[in-house]
């Protein structure tokens, strides 16, 4: 059995793009994982020097808020920590991501209702991928609890998308008419405080420097300070190595209308990702 914390950055209509995170952790190793960012976490509550009650990623790497009176290079090797942890752990890295731009131009009477909404559309995208990468794992195993930052309004829509998916996403894991729609996502999709779930935190950490990637890489904005492109270039190498497989994400040959449509609202830095 695992569990897939999901969290997402660029929720501003003048963010070029979502970009959603799931960490999909098998729940026999949750327990270590856990400990693990406990450690992590005392260390950046030391260099803070007060009491924290979460991560937040831009503060640290922008030095925003209490973050701005300590050593940028500190800021920087913390995240650099988090990033190298989750090879050293194994975990696997979802990803989806949504332009904009590309989102409205790509809204046609044959998509389902959520196709409108950019956080829906992401978090089913999740939601698909679970699926298409655990159904054939025996006995179960691969049967995932979906556990997003807290959003009430929109969990309770994606709740009951998941409990009845339109027929649409179907071909999106190649389900066999003898298969339970979504039959690898347990239940329906569960919320938490982030500050009560440090997996939700890591899963922000890693949304935004994938997003920080693109707004630099596809959309040309500047860097915040000196060095910001090479600091995250090499970031986003380590979470690379974790990333589910293509064919998982963005397929490069899509035989199913609901993959072709999640591929062609993608940032293509992203995609190319591998």
């Amino acid at each position: 059995m695992k569990v897939c914390y999901v969290d997402e950055s660029g929720n501003q209509d003048t963010d070029p793009c979502l970009v959603m995170v799931g960490l999909l952790i098998d729940t026999s190793r949750l327990n270590r994982s856990k400990i693990e960012f406990g450690d992590l976490f005392d260390r950046a509550e030391a260099l803070f020097r007060e009491k924290l009650q979460e991560l937040k990623a831009s503060r640290i790497v922008f030095g925003r808020g209490g973050w701005r009176s300590i050593d940028p290079e500190e800021r920087k090797r913390l995240a650099h920590d988090l990033c190298l942890w989750v090879m050293d752990r194994k975990h696997d890295i979802l990803l989806t991501a949504m332009d904009r731009g590309k989102l409205r131009k790509k809204q046609h009477s044959s998509l389902p209702a959520f196709c409108t909404d950019i956080w829906l559309s992401c978090a089913v995208h999740i939601a698909l991928q679970v699926q298409k990468a655990n159904k054939n794992k025996p006995r179960n195993k691969g049967q995932t609890f979906l556990v997003f930052d807290e959003n009430k309004v929109k969990a309770d829509r994606l709740a009951e998308i998941l409990w009845d998916p339109p027929g649409w996403t179907d071909d999106y894991y190649e389900r066999d008419r003898r298969q339970e729609p979504l039959n690898q996502v347990i239940d329906t999709a569960f919320t938490v405080k982030s500050h009560h779930a440090g997996m939700i935190q890591v899963a922000d950490l890693y949304a935004w420097i994938l997003r920080r990637y693109a707004e630099i890489v596809e959309y040309g904005m500047t860097e915040e300070f000196s060095g910001e492109d090479r600091f995250i270039n090499d970031c986003v190498k380590m979470l690379r190595k974790r990333l589910s497989g293509r064919a998982t994400r963005w397929p490069k040959r899509a035989d199913s209308a609901a993959a072709e449509w999640f591929n062609s609202v993608a940032p293509k830095c992203l995609v190319r990702l591998g």
